[in-house]
């Protein structure tokens, strides 16, 4: 299991940021691995396109406390993943901190240090995205 705390600063407000984060509908639009994501009742269903090919993972909501936190994990499918977002107003912006495990299975828990760090910068790349659409549209 890979740990991994980061956080990105978005120079929007925590309402607006908020409101993009926690649709995973909305995810395909800053998340480079996610082709769509659909409800399906409770839960949704997420197609991702990952190194090993294509994958479907289901979907759960573990926090929603709007503007400041938003939580989700995945209930099957490759790559078992939790994320833990918090939203803190600085300004005028936003710094979202993000606290995820990943589980990226036994092949890749050998390249440890390595995998984690190739998990880190996609994570890191992701949230750049999120803070650019917003800011981009914002203005």
């Amino acid at each position: 299991m890979i740990e991994i705390q980061t956080s990105v600063r978005i120079a929007r407000p925590a309402s607006e940021v908020f409101a993009l984060l926690s649709d995973p509908t909305r995810f395909p639009l800053w998340n480079s691995a996610v082709d769509s994501v659909r409800p399906t009742g409770s839960t949704f269903a997420m197609e991702r396109t990952l190194p090993g090919g294509r994958a479907r993972n289901e979907l759960e909501i573990t926090e929603l406390g709007a503007p400041e936190r938003f939580g989700i994990r995945t209930l099957s499918g490759p790559t078992p993943f939790a994320y833990r977002y918090r939203l803190t107003p600085d300004g005028g912006a936003t710094v979202v901190a993000l606290d995820a495990t990943v589980e990226l299975g036994r092949p890749a828990e050998l390249l440890g240090p390595v995998a984690a760090r190739a998990v880190k910068h996609g994570i890191d790349a992701n949230l750049a995205t999120l803070r650019d659409a917003l800011e981009r549209d914002g203005r």
